[in-house]
């Protein structure tokens, strides 16, 4: 479950089978004491596969994430894919 990127407490991820099988995409998870909150991110079309528990603030934070670094996000992910070793991006 290579960590792609982190974001204060939001945490974007892929695991690397999805990588294999799937369109490039991410999942965002937030979390607060036991509960863990996800969603599933397509990055080509910055559509909401999957919104899990996040709350729209953060759907909302995430997507803009998302769009503003969809290139290093997509080099990121198709390095997983490639098998390659990749470096955790830090969003400020």
């Amino acid at each position: 479950m290579p960590k792609i990127a982190v974001y204060k407490f939001l945490t974007f991820f892929i695991f690397s089978y999805d990588a294999l099988n799937e369109p490039p995409h991410l999942h965002v998870v937030k979390e607060k004491g036991n509960r863990q909150r996800s969603a599933k991110i397509w990055l080509e079309t910055c559509i909401i596969a999957d919104s899990g528990t996040l709350n729209e603030k953060e759907l909302k934070k995430a997507l803009e994430l998302i769009r503003e670094h969809k290139n290093e996000l997509m080099d990121a992910f198709n390095r997983i894919k490639n098998g390659e070793k990749i470096k955790t991006i830090k969003f400020i």
